[in-house]
């Protein structure tokens, strides 16, 4: 990918469900893709490189996802960067979780891949990359 390619950070501890994004933004080009499979690693991530949008699962094995947004932000997660949590949780619940928490969209597993790439080209056209 060029280094102008739109950064997606996932942080999603299941192996199976970064699979799964990671073939749906291969369907889209200039896309590239980062998985955190842990709290303390997407921080870790957030300071090594930018971020244009953030998806983060709500069950991680070190820390709730609607914590570890608070804590992106306070590592250098810019407030411009969208964040959509990631969740099996209800419709209701997800909606509720992510208003609470600072999260600018929610995506309900299993993902819908037309519904994901719809929203996903609504991200990367109202948040164009920050390296440019």
């Amino acid at each position: 990918m060029s280094a102008t390619a739109w950064q997606v950070l996932y942080v999603e501890d299941d192996p199976v469900n970064a699979l799964l994004m990671q073939g749906i933004l291969e369907l889209r080009q200039g896309v590239a893709l980062r998985v955190a499979r842990s709290g303390e690693e997407a921080r870790r991530l957030v300071t090594q490189g930018r971020v244009d949008l953030l998806l983060c699962d709500l069950h991680l094995p070190d820390v709730d996802g609607n914590v570890l947004l608070a804590q992106l932000r306070e590592t250098g997660l810019p407030a411009e960067v969208p964040a959509v949590l990631v969740t099996a949780e209800s419709e209701s619940v997800a909606a509720q979780l992510a208003r609470q928490h600072g999260f600018q969209g929610h995506w309900r597993k299993p993902l819908d891949v037309a519904a994901t790439l719809r929203q996903l080209d609504h991200w990367m056209a109202v948040s164009p990359p920050s390296g440019t």
